[in-house]
């Protein structure tokens, strides 16, 4: 099931974080999430989340444990959650407590409320 709404996305809930309130402001804290990345089969708590207001969007930015990161936009009109950098498009699922973000070969549980 593919979730195009922003009312999977407008859930998402990042425990612990603090939207900045000012363009290119750094989170206060990240929260550790279940990543499989290049096609690995399983899951691992190897990759952090953090979310930011930019120029009056939110943003949630996942960083691999390799340096390198994958940027979201929250709240787009008609799509809810779209990749901010990149060609490749995130595919969201809900998977009941958290949704799984999919783009390329790599995969992202992001916790949600209820």
């Amino acid at each position: 099931m593919r979730a195009g709404g922003a009312s999977i996305i407008a859930i998402i809930v990042l425990g612990g974080c603090q939207d900045a309130g000012e363009a290119g402001a750094q989170p206060t804290s990240t929260t550790m999430i279940d990543c499989s990345l290049g096609g690995a089969g399983g899951f691992g708590r190897d990759c952090s989340m953090e979310r930011v207001e930019q120029d009056g969007a939110s943003f949630v930015i996942v960083r691999h444990p390799d340096g390198a990161f994958r940027r979201f936009e929250l709240g787009v009109p008609g799509s809810g959650l779209v990749t901010a950098d990149g060609a490749q498009q995130a595919e969201v699922t809900d998977r009941g407590g958290y949704v799984e973000v999919r783009v390329d070969s790599d995969r992202y549980h992001l916790p949600v409320s209820q």
